[in-house]
């Protein structure tokens, strides 16, 4: 004889934990206790991947794991930019801090010393989502890191971003749209030496 299973009732339902899901890529230090967190890279569990936020040793560093390193400090209505938005894409060392750029006329972020922020025109096109954080493009990124960053760091980032799918032509095309604006000519210059 079979006994029959009794539904749950909808109330108790409520109040059982959600099924766990996968673990997460990275872990900030505020996250974990100060001697769980040194016990972790000791053992060899996490590795480093930008100030106080590692990666677990098991998941590969790849673009949507170094753009939840940013997490923490981009608000939902900013998209990282620059730099970041530059290592984001390619890897190598990491910036100083998180350039996030906030369309024209919103909030921006309350200050925080690991974080820049800026207005910029943002098109849809600009932006994608690398693990659900808000990211410039290759395009959009060349773009900004020619016309706002000193030619002697852009150009590393830029030839960087080329295996990334970064076509230098392309982006001086993109270029001549905005003639007459700030940094355009010095942009055209850094991205005619990619």
């Amino acid at each position: 004889m079979t006994v029959p299973r009794c539904a749950t009732p909808a109330a108790l339902q409520r109040l059982r934990p959600p099924a766990p899901g996968p673990p997460a890529a990275v872990v900030a230090r505020t996250d974990v206790p100060a001697s769980t967190w040194t016990g972790l890279h000791l053992d060899g569990v996490l590795v480093p991947l930008w100030r106080d936020v590692s990666r677990l040793v098991t998941v590969d560093e790849g673009p949507a794991v170094r753009a939840q390193a940013f997490a923490a400090l981009v608000p939902g209505r900013g998209v990282v930019g620059q730099l970041a938005a530059a290592w984001v894409h390619t890897g190598g060392p990491p910036p100083h801090r998180v350039t996030v750029l906030v369309r024209s006329g919103a909030r921006r972020p309350d200050p925080h010393p690991d974080r820049l922020t800026a207005e910029a025109d943002l098109a849809e096109d600009d932006v994608q989502s690398w693990g659900g954080v808000a990211v410039t493009t290759v395009l959009r990124t060349a773009l900004d890191v020619a016309r706002w960053v000193p030619a002697d760091r852009a150009l590393p980032a830029l030839r960087a971003l080329v295996p990334a799918g970064l076509r230098p032509d392309e982006a001086l095309g993109r270029l001549a749209t905005h003639t007459g604006g700030r940094g355009v000519r010095t942009a055209r210059r850094t991205l005619a030496q990619v």
